[in-house]
């Protein structure tokens, strides 16, 4: 089916439920899908030649249903890149059925529960590479499992907002393929389905919040140095005197904790992921302005 608009080479569409409440809802979707398409789209080029630098450019927004109408341009491209090879029209192919291959191969799934699942995405967008001469670039490799699962955790989270009244879908010159608003699915549980080993350990750790979970639903974001990292609370005591406001935790504070780090290696001996979990908060640090920081701490 080829594209309505001819300077689009993809839509993104959202038939949303008309008269719904939280209108927003819609666009914040729209935008997370847009930018999970632009990270995989990185991956994707990096896996051929990490010097192309392929962009994202809207071309149109209709009404009614909302769709977005996308289109690529390369930026960057090195000279000995693809010698006579029309890159452009190669590329953007490419990228377009690449995201047709992950959303195709989640239609229809309840849940993902075996590594195969993501093998078999892989193999397609490797065979996709075959088929678009790209396989002919000296630095081309296979998409790993590991990236694989961060791009569909990243367009799964990009569909949280949406309600199971609303369909999203994209158009390629491929054909319509519809995202899987069913399919609920985290990263930890994905990187699950690819890991050979784990191996834990536990330090006492302080924490900088960035965002608390005040319904206890969620995790929390904090800062460690330079990372960021997001983790439960497993300590349902203090949780819930906080969640019954007997502790005072805001942005900024910190937290003294015992940390159980996990970490998974894939098949490969290679770093999937890790799985951070607050099992004991040993105290709360407050950063008030202007004054010295106040340690209190929780009893044991």
């Amino acid at each position: 089916m080829a594209a309505p608009n001819p300077k689009a080479d993809f839509s993104i569409i959202i038939d949303f439920d008309k008269g719904s409440i939280n209108p927003g809802r819609v666009f914040e979707s729209m935008a997370g899908l847009i930018m999970a398409f632009q990270d995989l789209d990185k991956d994707l080029i990096g896996s051929i030649d990490s010097r192309i630098d392929p962009i994202l450019i809207l071309e149109d927004i209709e009404k009614s249903s909302l769709k977005t109408w996308l289109a690529y341009t390369i930026r960057s491209i090195p000279d000995d890149a693809i010698n006579d090879l029309d890159y452009k029209k190669i590329i953007g192919h490419y990228l377009v059925k690449c995201k047709y291959i992950i959303l195709h191969r989640l239609e229809g799934k309840a849940e993902l529960t075996d590594a195969s699942e993501i093998e078999d995405i892989q193999f397609e967008l490797v065979e996709e590479a075959k088929n678009t001469d790209l396989k002919k670039f000296p630095d081309y490799t296979p998409l790993s499992p590991q990236k694989i699962v961060k791009h569909i955790s990243q367009i799964s989270e990009a569909l949280e907002p949406l309600s199971d009244k609303d369909i999203a879908k994209i158009g390629t010159p491929n054909g319509e393929a519809s995202f899987n608003l069913s399919l609920k699915i985290d990263r930890a549980t994905l990187e699950d389905l690819i890991t050979a080993e784990r191996i834990e350990n536990k330090a006492t750790m302080i924490l900088k919040v960035k965002k608390p979970d005040y319904l206890g639903q969620s995790q929390w974001d904090f800062k460690h140095g330079t990372k960021t990292i997001s983790s439960k609370i497993l300590d349902s005591n203090w949780l819930s005197d906080f969640q019954e406001r007997k502790h005072d935790v805001r942005p900024g504070d910190c937290l003294k904790a015992r940390v159980k780090t996990t970490l998974k290696y894939g098949h490969d001996q290679s770093l999937i992921g890790t799985l951070y979990e607050v099992i004991k908060v040993i105290a709360v640090i407050r950063q008030i302005p202007g004054k010295q920081t106040s340690l209190h701490d929780e009893e044991e």
